[in-house]
């Protein structure tokens, strides 16, 4: 669920992520777009003569998770999620908002 709601934000906020995610992109047949959604120099910054990926990039973002109390085991198993497939090591912080003050058992679970 969190990353749903971090694709919606960064559709919203950014306009080159919205158009490179836009579903036209992938449905064959469609509008094809003269120029690349991301430029070359995106990925291989200019007079890199070893033409290596720029690994170094790294958007400025948070994940965003929005979470009640009764939510916890969700919350941790969506973190847990996030963490394995794409966050350890990149290093991404998160913030959880809820409509009432967090609980401490939904603390405590949230820091480890």
């Amino acid at each position: 669920m969190g990353a749903i709601i971090l694709h919606s934000i960064l559709r919203f906020s950014h306009e080159d992520y919205s158009r490179a995610t836009a579903l036209s992109n992938f449905v064959p047949g469609s509008k094809k777009v003269d120029k690349p959604l991301i430029p070359d120099d995106y990925y291989f910054p200019k007079g890199d003569t070893n033409a290596t990926l720029a690994v170094d990039r790294r958007a400025n973002a948070t994940f965003v998770i929005l979470a009640r109390n009764s939510d916890i085991n969700g919350a941790v198993r969506s973190v847990r999620d996030i963490e394995d497939r794409f966050n350890r090591g990149r290093g991404y912080p998160y913030v959880f908002l809820n409509e009432e003050p967090f609980s401490d058992e939904f603390k405590r679970c949230a820091q480890r």
